[in-house]
């Protein structure tokens, strides 16, 4: 199916509905405007078909919006329903990679050294294959709730098309080559095939990283290609403990996947075993959401004055009572002596709280008239009370703070962070609007113009371009803002960033493997200093990416910046570890 396949399949349809016979309409999903026309012809032939039709037909996810409702209610009320996906765990991969090839595609090669190493780099390439479709279920950065970002910031298609492409491939290059050209096959798989489904940089970072791990010279055998009894085991570890195979044939590489596997945790993928803990909170969270949704509705903790409407009352009196004025930007403006960078910051982040404040006040004054009988209660008044019913944060006012943002905080834990983020910007925006001298990063509204007016600074004051502008960050040794007693000598200082998948060792100043059942350690006061391109260095350092919250860079909300931060172990570990720092932590 797709565009133009409209009038023939209602002509194939009509026949086979008169006539009797199978019909199979494939990829459904890629023609939605037409369904409901497919709808009420499978509605007329439940009535009038020949008995001997019958209708099949396929449809796959939509990237972005796994959950979209593709099918109509009435198709899938009525008919059987088979669902095709790959396994999560690692064993079942692996055994359904391998098996996409035979023992003759594994002895193709012309030579015995070249045999060898397609059977060696091959397994590997079935572990990358598995390590990727086994990879998401730690999340893919979709939905609500913790952790849902942790495996990928996308979903991707990752298919056995890709599989069998890469073999091909392999052989290709094994056969053309005297000597084994590693790096263009990293970029073959990595960049062009499997990096053809990817759009995310830090998942693709992930992803060639593997096979920089992976597909390397240690995968191969020591000795003579044609003396299999001189060849000494590959050194190379494709999980910790899990030494890759020796290449001896088909059957002794299927063999090795049934018995030698490591057990299925989040190690063999790279990840801490905290993985795990976020990986269950997700799916619980999911759970009761789901539940919370099918039964209309839940409980926000009215406390003792009732349920239902009464509960709404009492919460939206406490939710009026607690709202902050706006502020008043003539005056704002006046106080202003020098529009600097962090100045013009400023003004724009007290426009947008206004905006918010503006459109929370208005709303629940509507919807107190429509509580009241005043007024007839409208769609977006019924979202607003459902919202407060449930505790979780109106769209209506989400769409305020950000258009890309999914909130994943309740909405007593949202209203919180709103009057902590006006308190921040009424202490920012008294007397001559002068930057404080530590910033709460997480309490702003576009924390990438802030961490941009840092790089502005400096080049102003330098005279320099801002495109050759870049910075560095510095984890000090304070713990809180109370500590910060003067600006920072070059940047600025800034604070509430949490970390996930690695923790902060304060004594050695680098990144350490996370602590058991510690999920989200706080980091200490950074230091956000501008450099010019020739002075940042990344030896040391890990590039650590920046996001919102734990459902990171997905088609909500974007990837707010990349920090560096120390480490002694090689960058390529805190990437497969899917290291990275948080603004919202979603399980405080």
């Amino acid at each position: 199916m797709g565009q133009g396949q409209e009038a023939p399949a209602e002509a194939v349809l009509d026949k086979y509905t008169r006539e009797g016979g199978w019909v199979f309409l494939d990829n459904v999903h890629l023609m939605q405007g037409w369904i409901p026309k497919l709808e009420r012809k499978l509605e007329i032939a439940a009535e009038t078909a020949h008995p001997d039709f019958r209708c099949f037909f396929s449809a796959e996810p939509i990237n972005g919006a796994p959950h979209a409702n593709i099918i109509p209610e009435s198709i899938l009320q009525t008919c059987i329903k088979i669902s095709n996906e790959p396994p999560s765990d690692m064993k079942s991969n692996m055994r359904r990679a391998f098996a996409a090839y035979t023992p003759e595609q594994c002895d193709r090669p012309s030579t015995p050294a070249k045999r060898v190493a397609f059977r060696a780099i091959l397994f590997g390439l079935c572990f990358y294959h598995s390590l990727l479709l086994g990879r998401k279920k730690f999340g893919v950065g979709i939905g609500t709730g913790s952790g849902s970002g942790l495996g990928f910031c996308r979903g991707y298609s990752f298919n056995m098309g890709d599989l069998t492409t890469c073999g091909d491939v392999l052989y290709n290059y094994l056969e053309a080559y005297l000597d084994i050209p590693w790096p263009d096959l990293q970029y073959m798989f990595g960049e062009v095939f499997y990096g053809g489904h990817i759009t995310d940089g830090m998942d693709r970072r992930c992803c060639t990283t593997y096979l920089e791990v992976l597909i390397r010279p240690e995968i191969l055998p020591v000795g003579n290609p044609e003396d299999p009894a001189s060849w000494e085991a590959p050194k190379l570890e494709l999980a910790p403990g899990f030494l890759a195979p020796v290449p001896t044939d088909y059957a002794a590489l299927k063999e090795y996947i049934e018995t030698s596997l490591p057990s299925e945790s989040p190690v063999v993928y790279g990840m801490h075993p905290n993985a795990e803990l976020s990986l269950l909170t997700s799916l619980g969270e999911t759970l009761f959401k789901t539940v919370i949704e099918v039964s209309g509705g839940g409980g926000g903790g009215g406390g003792g004055g009732g349920s239902g409407e009464n509960a709404v009352r009492q919460a939206l009196e406490s939710f009026k009572e607690r709202l902050p004025e706006p502020f008043n930007m003539v005056e704002v403006e006046l106080r202003v002596k020098d529009k600097t960078p962090f100045v013009v910051v400023a003004l724009q982040e007290a426009t947008r709280m206004n905006a918010l404040l503006y459109e929370m006040k208005r709303s629940m004054e509507e919807l107190q008239l429509g509580l009241d009988g005043a007024l007839n209660m409208s769609d977006n008044m019924e979202k607003l009370a459902k919202g407060i019913a449930s505790n979780s944060v109106p769209e209506l006012w989400m769409s305020c703070m950000s258009t890309r943002v999914q909130e994943v905080y309740t909405l007593s834990a949202w209203y919180a962070d709103v009057l902590r983020r006006h308190e921040q910007l009424l202490a920012w925006t008294a007397n001559e609007v002068v930057t404080p001298h530590v910033v709460w990063l997480p309490g702003l509204f576009n924390p990438k113009a802030f961490l941009t007016a840092v790089m502005q600074t400096y080049a102003r004051a330098n005279k320099l371009p801002l495109d050759v502008m870049k910075f560095v960050t510095e984890v000090t040794k304070m713990t809180s803002p109370e500590q910060v007693t003067e600006a920072a000598p070059l940047g600025i200082y800034v604070y509430g960033l949490v970390l996930e998948g690695a923790r902060w060792d304060r004594e050695d100043c680098c990144l350490r493997d996370s602590k058991p059942n510690e999920l989200h350690p706080v980091m200490p006061i950074l230091a956000v200093k501008p450099v010019t391109a020739d002075q940042f260095d990344l030896e040391g350092y890990y590039e650590c990416p920046v996001y919102t919250n734990m459902q990171r860079a997905n088609v909500y909300s974007p990837i707010v910046s990349t920090f560096t931060l120390r480490t002694q172990d090689a960058p390529t570990k805190w990437v497969l570890a899917s290291v990275a720092l948080l603004l919202q932590d979603d399980l405080a």
